[in-house]
């Protein structure tokens, strides 16, 4: 995929997943949030999307250390054994501890 279409695809998915902040700026300052809400959130197809633009490191990253309150124990399970990690899943942190 040539980059100035994986940018186009960045916007929409960030336009659709991040709605709240322009996505613009999430593509530029806020890919890891966009990962997050893909995670969890996110339909298959547009998962597939963003992995195959960012590679399975993004989606690991986020597993390495879940932003709180962002994430749920299920889509974290899942994803880990999605991504065939070791181990047993990271568990979701309250917001406000």
């Amino acid at each position: 995929m040539a980059v100035e279409a994986q940018n186009r695809e960045l916007l929409r998915l960030a336009a659709k997943y991040v709605w709240w902040t322009p996505p613009e700026t999430v593509v530029s300052q806020g890919l890891p949030r966009l990962v997050t809400s893909v995670m969890e959130m996110g339909a298959w197809e547009d998962a597939v999307d963003l992995s195959r633009i960012l590679g399975r490191d993004a989606f690991v990253s986020i597993l390495d250390a879940p932003p709180p309150g962002a994430i749920s124990d299920r889509s974290l399970a899942f994803w880990h054994y999605r991504l065939g990690l070791e181990g047993p899943p990271p568990k979701s942190r309250a917001r406000f501890e």
